[in-house]
């Protein structure tokens, strides 16, 4: 009984969650009442405040939700890989991308709020917001800083490059979801050839061996290094 419960009450909970995430990326943060969602899920004021202690309170929850549920699973997938071949950082970009935009087709109402409405809400709110994109940023430039470490690349920040790399996909999943202009295949395709490119412009010279090494074993397959 207590199971059915408890399963009734997530289901409530998140009904509002949607019903928020379309009226916040609608309409907006300030524009949009409790009454306006409470209307939307067809239910009353009183089962609105049983899950949530205000509009700010829902928004936040479903901000810092979502933008958690988003980093640990990019995050799982940068275990760590043979940082010298271009074929494994090729796939972790693959992975990484494609968990990405599963995550935004499954999600899209949600990471339209997160784009459009989480600034601006308050000072408080802002800053957590922010904090969450520069630790994306952070796990970016983590791999960077591992990599110069294993002297694969050099003279590269790896905040610099990581910051850029979180800015280039927070743009092209606005227009995905928005303008529709590209298709999702093509995108995560330019992303990894950007990414690719510019990491190949930081290569020291034990790292490019490396890469020409790959492309000579992908050219002539019973190629050994000496």
């Amino acid at each position: 009984m207590a199971k059915a419960s408890e399963k009734r009450r997530e289901e409530t909970r998140d009904r509002i969650i949607m019903a928020a995430c379309e009226l916040f990326s609608k309409y907006g943060y300030h524009n949009t009442q409790v009454m306006d969602i409470v209307k939307a899920v067809g239910m009353s004021a009183g089962t609105f405040y049983n899950h949530f202690k205000d509009k700010r309170d829902l928004f936040e929850q479903i901000t810092i939700e979502s933008l958690e549920t988003l980093r640990v699973t990019v995050k799982s997938l940068r275990e760590p890989i043979d940082i010298w071949s271009p074929e494994a950082r090729f796939e972790t970009l693959l992975n990484t991308f494609n968990a990405i935009y599963d995550y935004v087709d499954s999600n899209p109402q949600q990471i339209l709020m997160l784009l459009r409405v989480s600034f601006g809400v308050d000072e408080k709110l802002d800053g957590s917001v922010w904090d969450y994109f520069r630790g994306f940023a952070q796990d970016a430039g983590e791999d960077i800083q591992r990599w110069i470490d294993e002297g694969v690349i050099e003279g590269i920040d790896p905040m610099i490059f990581g910051t850029a790399v979180i800015g280039m996909v927070l743009q092209l999943i606005h227009n995905y979801l928005v303008e529709k202009r590209f298709k999702r295949e093509d995108i995560i395709a330019s992303l990894i050839k950007m990414i690719m490119a510019m990491f190949e412009t930081y290569l020291t010279e034990e790292g490019r061996k490396a890469v020409d090494m790959a492309l000579l074993k992908s050219q002539y397959p019973g190629t050994t290094s000496s």
